[in-house]
């Protein structure tokens, strides 16, 4: 990563690139080349987020809600559950309840009794919501192949890889 274009367009560069770097140097564990990893992963999460947020915005949805959305659209018209939603988007249920009372709200989702469990609700898309999604989808896909567009096909899959090592390894360590 070049730290002189990084420090250019975000100042907290320069303070993890030199302060955190000599400052953990009196820890007997701190490792500078995993820190520096873990510094470009937040970093690139905050940016990357921060970005899709305010591009979001305009359409008057959160990240959450769009993942929510999509999520629902792809369960072939059955809809799921809140407990469902809830391991998908790696959200308590509390924080599902009020996703789904704001897409409610804004008929972009419905609830539906289940019919197999009275004490379940199921998330349902409406058609308003299918024809919002239908309208941000293309401009998000788009967005993401902008931001992913300086990596060859073969970076693509090494991120992918190392990533995916990573998730598995903090799953392991979390006893999740």
């Amino acid at each position: 990563m070049s730290k002189i274009k990084t420090q250019d367009k975000d100042k907290r560069a320069g303070y993890y690139w030199s302060r955190v770097k000599e400052y953990g140097k009196k820890y007997q564990w701190f490792d500078w080349p995993s820190v520096e990893a873990f510094l470009n992963m937040t970093y690139t999460y905050d940016v990357i987020s921060n970005h899709f947020s305010a591009k979001l915005q305009e359409s008057g949805l959160s990240r959450s809600t769009l993942n929510m959305l999509n999520i629902i659209s792809r369960s072939e018209n059955k809809g799921c559950t809140h407990g469902e939603l809830s391991e998908l988007l790696l959200v308590s249920r509390p924080n599902v309840t009020g996703l789904v009372d704001s897409l409610v709200r804004r008929e972009l989702a419905e609830r539906r009794d289940s019919p197999g469990d009275r004490r379940l609700s199921i998330v349902k898309i409406t058609k308003k919501g299918t024809q919002l999604l239908d309208a941000i989808n293309p401009r998000y896909y788009l967005e993401i192949r902008k931001l992913a567009g300086g990596l060859t096909a073969a970076e693509h899959g090494q991120l992918n890889r190392i990533l995916a090592k990573l998730r598995l390894k903090a799953f392991d360590l979390s006893n999740i």
